[in-house]
């Protein structure tokens, strides 16, 4: 009976879990750059599975011994492309493909895939929230005059050039940790590779939009939150037969 009642906890906390990050994903389904979170579950000393939980989402092979089931919640990244979308804007730019500029906040370095840029004050390039981007030689500054950002991320100025935009990728971006909506940090043990201009895609004047399918995720927190009610019953009907024994016991005693 109390591995009953332990299973049905295991079972709710993974729809739990599952329910959160599938909210934060429909938060953010209109963020530009914004890469949805897969859910999973993970088994401790094995290698778990991928499970097709549908509405493109994913989860890990729940094994018999629930006990030894845990939550990861450092979820995998799902760095599909987004659509792009035209803004006409100079300073907004979407890589096509993979890769994600470098910016800088509060003096470590990060990684997104938005572009929605501007220049501040100073005239240094910055994302939206003020975090100064990145090119070869540290952050960007431009001179007044005509911005044309070529495919490479060459940035031109009147014809001159006056930087390049700092690409990098990873050996495996999935393993990237959400910073806020769409900024990304890397763990210690996998460096930013930067990437050479002819392997850079960069359009100017457009957006990369959020890979987040709005209605499949609420078809996702549905079947979870249904999920959640069902083991929710069973921890109740566990709870009951083990008040009973309990009292049948205790009246024999």
């Amino acid at each position: 009976m109390l591995k009953g009642l332990r299973t049905a906890e295991t079972a709710m906390n993974i729809q739990m879990n599952r329910t959160n990050v599938l909210a934060n994903n429909l938060a953010n389904a209109n963020t530009s750059g914004f890469k949805k979170v897969l859910t999973q579950v993970t088994e401790r000393g094995s290698a778990p599975v991928d499970q097709d939980l549908g509405g493109g989402l994913m989860a890990r092979s729940v094994p018999d011994n629930v006990r030894d089931v845990i939550l990861d919640v450092q979820a995998p990244i799902d760095m599909t492309q987004g659509a792009l979308r035209e803004t006409g804007n100079s300073t907004d730019v979407a890589i096509r493909g993979e890769g994600l500029f470098k910016v800088r906040r509060g003096g470590e370095e990060m990684y997104t895939r938005s572009g929605a840029f501007t220049l501040n004050e100073n005239r240094e390039l910055v994302t939206m929230s003020g975090d100064q981007v990145l090119g070869a030689g540290g952050p960007i500054t431009l001179p007044q005059g005509e911005l044309l950002i070529r495919n490479d991320g060459t940035i031109l100025v009147d014809g001159t050039e006056a930087g390049r935009l700092g690409v990098v990728n990873f050996d495996d971006p999935s393993r990237l940790r959400h910073v806020g909506a769409t900024l990304f940090s890397a763990p210690d043990d996998m460096p930013a590779k930067p990437l050479g201009a002819d392997k850079v895609a960069i359009e100017q004047g457009v957006l990369e939009q959020s890979n987040v399918n709005p209605i499949d995720t609420m078809v996702g927190m549905i079947a979870a939150q249904r999920a959640f009610e069902m083991e929710a019953k069973v921890l109740q009907a566990s709870d009951r037969t083990l008040d009973q024994a309990v009292n049948k016991l205790s009246g024999r005693a």
